[in-house]
């Protein structure tokens, strides 16, 4: 009788155990290489949208999420890579072309001719970024040098250290630098440039927002980052500006996709359509207005609607990519 009494109080307090505990709830794993800020502003939006989804936005820098995506391959646990360079995707399919789900059922007519212009559906474009000069001004007049108006400035001694620049193997706003500059001048005179440029340079950083955030604290004059990050850096910083130099700004596509096999999954799927549908455009309007969609508009209005834009090559060729890197040896 004890027994069945104990064996009875045992299932009772299991049951109690997980019934207050509930069911757990389905992951959803997300690779970027967004922005902070980005980041924190879309996984409220998916916690906001799904509460019984466990979402997860994991941050990687650009080279290294290729590589981890690389290793992983289609047995990655990642559902959606919900950001990553154009010509990166192309190197992923040109090593499977199986390794995303195919979007035929989906409208691509709502992008830009410009955005959408690779020609097939394994991923849709998620935002086109530009690039820009971010200037502390009070830094520049502590050491009485004007704000530079042309890339050729920026080679003056006088600029010694006081230039911060990513570095294009580990990051994707280095990499738009240094194609836009080999996108104007082309192949030897962009490597004689930067061979140049680098008697300047304080530091190289593996992170993209990392130029801005020390402009920003008054360790460098100018910060080479995405304009974007420059607009809102100035809304909180009386001495911040920002140019775009004489070339005109670079500008590059990162895409989304979800890894093939996962969208069977429902919650993968309402997730990816929520992003696809949705998402995607609100957090563009509110961070990068850069236009993408047909019908995109900024929220901000001190965000500029007439960048200068460079034609930029190879966007789409992970082969022009692969050879610019291996050629960068700073």
């Amino acid at each position: 009788m004890k027994k069945f009494l104990l064996l009875g109080l045992l299932t009772t307090c299991v049951t109690m155990l997980f019934t207050s505990c509930g069911p757990s709830k389905e992951t959803v794993l997300l690779y970027a290489t967004s922005e902070e800020e980005r980041i924190e502003y879309m996984q409220a939006k998916l916690d906001e949208k799904f509460p019984d989804y466990n979402i997860i936005i994991q941050y990687s820098g650009t080279g290294a999420l290729v590589s981890k995506l690389q290793g992983e391959k289609t047995n990655t646990d990642c559902d959606i890579v919900l950001e990553l360079e154009a010509n990166n995707m192309e190197l992923l399919l040109s090593e499977n072309p199986n390794f995303f789900a195919d979007l035929k059922e989906y409208d691509f007519n709502k992008f830009t001719p410009a955005a959408k212009s690779y020609g097939h559906t394994k991923y849709a474009p998620a935002v086109m970024t530009y690039g820009a000069f971010v200037i502390n001004k009070k830094v520049l007049e502590d050491h009485s040098l004007p704000v530079p108006q042309t890339y050729e400035d920026l080679l003056d001694p006088k600029y010694k250290d006081l230039i911060t620049m990513p570095n294009p193997k580990s990051s994707g706003t280095g990499y738009l630098f240094y194609n836009g500059v080999v996108s104007v001048l082309g192949e030897e005179k962009a490597l004689e440039y930067f061979s140049k440029l680098d008697k300047n340079i304080k530091e190289y950083t593996s992170s993209g927002s990392a130029p801005i955030k020390a402009t920003d604290r008054g360790e460098i004059a100018i910060g080479l980052a995405m304009l974007w990050q420059c607009v809102e850096y100035k809304k909180n910083n009386a001495d911040l500006d920002y140019t775009f130099l004489d070339y005109g700004a670079p500008s590059n596509l990162y895409v989304m996709a979800m890894i093939n096999g996962h969208e069977t999954r429902p919650a993968v799927r309402e997730v990816w359509e929520y992003i696809y549908n949705e998402m995607n455009q609100d957090q563009l309007e509110k961070f990068c207005p850069d236009p993408i969609y047909i019908n995109q508009k900024p929220v901000d209005p001190l965000y500029p609607t007439d960048v200068p834009a460079i034609d930029m090559k190879g966007l789409f060729d992970p082969s022009y990519k692969q050879n610019l890197l291996d050629k960068w040896k700073l």
